[in-house]
């Protein structure tokens, strides 16, 4: 022991207190408290307590001991608390947030700009956070259709005029497609009345956000009355759909049976051999924000004490008071208990009803942090043939020795039955190999018809012909979906070999099975029971990932084909333009995107002057100034 550090041993003293322990630098390394300081610091040095290795490092590294002495011992937490928030020792729990919690954010300025984000500057306003990028995306969406504000990232200022201009065009040319379908009131347009109109949109989207749910629809009710007594039924009736929809999107966002007041629901979760903390915060009834924590405990403590140093670092010195803190269990902490009490705020142990429904919430959302956390640190690995050949041998299949291992997935796309696409994602000797990568349109679908089952058997059909004539076959076919999707590929493949039947053509066929998403479970042919990999492991990462490459590369073509189409319907909307002079006008541009590189002369071939400026004001063409 360092001589200096006996010497302080012997004048600490036996009373409640703040200990810091400072390296070689005069820097922090750990902050403590204890109800007896004596006992408790020089236990880290006289060895009467238990040191794991991170504690053995930091006990060399020691060379000053400072102690702060309380009156009590809820003092003591309250010191300690500060201490860590203010100096972060390298010792202490380290907290790690999740990262992927999203804001959504309004802009301040002449005409404000709603974003998904998940940083919160000071200027603007913010709600959130929320737990998953994709559901922000989808509520955002919901949202700018709703409340009609724009989704466009243009800029705008006040000029020296006060008046609004536009600062930066972000590639649009104003008004965009949105303003003509109805999506917003084309403040880019710059005339006072839609800069006013979008204005009144985003303060009924704000007041939404901050849970006046009641106050928006009141005010849109009143609207709707006003514009049925003055006979513009259309109108009314367009109010009414979107009292609707934000009626429904409220309600995602309503704590079950209304929790009156403030709650918070805590808990914490064991899981791939580390801590979770999730906390969900409910205010007036509603769901207004979830945190998600990975505890890192630095020396020894156990899952009550990390639980504990969460709780302190959230509500000490909290400005929340008369709040009711949900829990899974009683806290053994009674310092804690104590020190909450006299904050005002009150532990429940719910065992059923609305409280208990929001700590089953809160659990699921945990355990999708964590295993999002899981995920992340796995792909840092690096997928082998090795993890290729583990499957096929888990799954009962022959490995192949000398060839390369190929996986291949297929996934299926559609809007609401139109557009219904099919994709193959490829990983050869666990590298993904996007060259091998394939699109497919479906042939044999009848339009707007749903079925995936039949789309599957399409497809299984036409790579079986295919492998055939290329002699291409993969080692081994992943189904996107449960075992009816694979029985619907087996019958495809059936299909084909009514072309090909001979025994000789079967040995050739690959391996096949299918990944439910659900339970993530993997089927095989003529099995009922299903195979699980454990949660976390090469193999199961594996199988997600060239699954999640087809589901996105699908959901990329879908989306592809819809902007084709649309673009398609765009031209045969215009007023003016009838199905010859559109057929020609493709011909002389070869896209609707191509009109916009189009010369005066060239377009004056097709088109007469009035087209021309109906195309100019619908954002298709513009004039070329030399």
């Amino acid at each position: 022991m360092k001589a200096k550090i006996s010497e302080i041993l012997t004048l600490l003293p036996g009373r409640p207190g703040v200990y810091q322990m400072f390296g070689k630098t005069g820097k922090i390394l750990y902050v403590g408290k204890s109800v007896h300081l004596k006992s408790r610091v020089s236990s880290y040095f006289n060895g009467t307590g238990s040191l794991n290795a991170a504690k053995v490092q930091m006990v060399h590294q020691v060379e000053n001991i400072e102690w702060i002495e309380t009156s009590s011992e809820i003092e003591a937490l309250v010191l300690e608390t500060n201490l860590i928030k203010k100096h972060r020792p390298k010792y202490n729990i380290l907290m790690k947030d999740d990262k992927n919690l999203s804001y959504i954010g309004i802009s301040s300025g002449p005409v404000g700009e709603v974003f998904r984000t998940r940083q919160k500057p000071e200027s603007g306003t913010y709600f959130g956070p929320y737990t998953s990028k994709a559901n922000v995306g989808i509520t955002l969406r919901h949202l700018r259709q709703i409340f009609k504000v724009r989704s466009c990232r243009m800029k705008f200022q006040f000029d020296e005029n006060k008046q609004v201009s536009i600062l930066a065009k972000a590639g649009k040319t104003p008004p965009c497609m949105d303003y003509y379908i109805g999506l917003c009131p084309a403040p880019c347009l710059l005339e006072s009345s839609k800069i006013e109109t979008h204005q009144t949109n985003l303060d009924q989207m704000k007041k939404f956000l901050r849970g006046q749910m009641s106050e928006v629809i009141g005010e849109l009710k009143e609207k709707m009355m006003t514009k049925a007594k003055n006979l513009e039924f259309e109108e009314a009736g367009k109010i009414k759909n979107q009292i609707e929809s934000i009626e429904i999107l409220g309600q995602k966002q309503v704590a079950r049976d209304a929790i009156s007041g403030a709650a918070d629901v805590v808990m914490i979760l064991e899981k791939y051999s580390k801590t979770f903390i999730g906390r969900t915060e409910v205010r007036n009834g509603e769901i207004q924000g979830i945190h998600h924590t990975q505890a890192a405990p630095l020396l020894d403590e156990t899952v009550d004490e990390i639980l504990e140093q969460y709780l302190a670092e959230t509500y000490v010195e909290s400005p929340d008071s008369t709040l009711i803190l949900i829990l899974e269990k009683p806290l053994t902490w009674d310092t804690m208990v104590s020190y909450l009490k006299q904050r005002g705020i009150r532990i429940e142990i719910p065992e059923f009803g609305a409280k208990n429904d929001l700590l089953t919430f809160n659990r699921a959302n945990l355990l999708n942090f964590a295993y999002r956390e899981e995920m992340e640190n796995l792909t840092k690995r690096t997928l082998t043939r090795g993890t290729m050949e583990s499957i096929l041998s888990e799954l009962t299949f022959e490995i192949p020795k000398k060839w390369p291992l190929t996986f291949e997935c297929y996934d299926n796309s559609h809007t609401n039955g139109q557009f219904t696409v099919a994709s193959r994602s490829v990983i050869v000797n666990g590298k993904s190999e996007t060259g091998l990568y394939r699109k497919y349109k479906l042939k044999t679908l009848e339009e707007d018809k749903i079925d995936d089952f039949e789309s599957m058997r399409e497809i299984m059909e036409r790579r079986t012909i295919e492998g055939f004539e290329q002699n291409n076959f993969p080692t081994l076919i992943i189904i996107d979906g449960g075992k009816w999707q694979l029985s619907s590929a087996l019958q495809g493949i059936e299909r084909a070999m009514e072309k090909y039947p001979g025994e000789k053509e079967r040995e050739m066929l690959p391996k096949i099975c299918s990944l439910a998403k659900r339970e993530e479970e993997i089927f095989i042919p003529w099995d009922n029971h299903s195979i699980h990999f454990d949660p976390g492991s090469a193999e199961l990462m594996l199988m997600q990932k060239i699954r999640d490459e087809a589901h996105r590369f699908a959901i990329s073509f879908n989306r592809a084909a819809r902007s084709k189409a649309m673009k398609k319907n765009i031209l045969e909307e215009l007023p003016g333009f009838g199905p010859t002079t559109r057929k020609k006008l493709l011909k002389i541009a070869g896209s609707v995107d191509g009109i916009a590189t189009l010369d005066y002369t060239s377009l004056n071939t097709v088109c007469t002057i009035p087209q021309i400026e109906t195309l100019e004001m619908h954002g298709l063409w513009s004039k070329i100034t030399l």
